[in-house]
């Protein structure tokens, strides 16, 4: 069969049914271990490969199953990373952080950093591929962080893993800390889209009554484990601007950080002097 005609038919359906049209040409060329630049170069494939591009196809529209569960690799920050059931896909909007990490890091030549909930590791990893820093990271979960661990040893980064309920097993002092914790309202979950309930765990999503659950621990232990004047860089939900500045409004507040859609997304404080 011709490629161009079964991406166009796959396409079609994907179209009828809402889904984004271009899961056909990323499925496609994972499975044919092609760029997706070099689909159009590609003329006819065999009826096993058709076979196979259809079921994933299938398999995708059908389940709902995220893109990057669906072949267990996600890209953020130009990087590479292995993802499964036990972690939170990692969103484009939280390279925001990353960058506001990287400004900080540079600006103040911070050197030893904690991040919080870390999941797949991506923004501790993606942090220690751009900064000559001295990172840890921790997670409650142990599943979670054998992801972690796999990512980083993948690529090639230098981070000490925690298991760890926010600070329970955690007893240094750092100069930074972020974290993108769980900030989901409780009762937002059953309405989130399938892609998100159905494959991302819960542990990751669930915030509260409120959402702002982890923001609250976070404030109450956060200052004796930051350096004098050091910083604290996290990650918000798209309505929680204004919520997570009075939480931590005996800190200094530094700046709001929007996402590529403007929307409030990464909130900066510094701890008392």
């Amino acid at each position: 069969m011709k490629l161009i005609e079964l991406r166009n038919e796959l396409k079609k359906t994907y179209r009828q049914h809402g889904k984004d049209v271009a899961d056909i040409d990323f499925i496609v060329s994972e499975l044919l271990k092609v760029s997706r630049t070099e689909l159009s170069l590609i003329d006819e494939i065999s009826s096993a490969q058709e076979k196979k591009i259809r079921q994933y196809a299938k398999f995708r529209l059908d389940k709902s199953i995220p893109i990057d569960k669906l072949f267990k690799k996600s890209y953020f920050y130009g990087l590479q990373f292995f993802v499964d059931e036990n972690v939170l896909s990692p969103r484009q909007d939280s390279e925001t952080l990353v960058d506001s990490a990287i400004k900080y890091i540079k600006l103040m030549d911070l050197k030893n950093v904690l991040d919080l909930c870390t999941g797949s590791g991506c923004l501790a990893i993606a942090i220690e591929k751009n900064c000559m820093v001295n990172l840890t990271a921790s997670d409650i979960s142990k599943s979670a962080l054998k992801i972690a661990k796999l990512n980083a040893k993948r690529l090639s980064a230098n981070i000490r893993f925690v298991l760890s309920d926010l600070f329970e097993n955690i007893d240094e002092k750092f100069d930074l800390i972020i974290s993108n914790p769980p900030y989901i309202p409780s009762d937002v979950i059953d309405s989130l889209d399938r892609e998100v309930k159905d494959y991302d765990p819960m542990l990751a999503l669930d915030g509260g009554a409120d959402g702002l659950d982890f923001y609250k621990k976070i404030a109450s232990d956060f200052s004796t484990h930051l350096t004098e004047r050091g910083i604290l860089i996290l990650e918000i939900g798209y309505n929680q601007c204004e919520d997570v500045i009075s939480i931590f409004k005996d800190y200094k507040f530094l700046e709001k950080v929007p996402d590529l859609n403007g929307i409030d997304r990464v909130l900066v404080f510094q701890n008392k002097e």
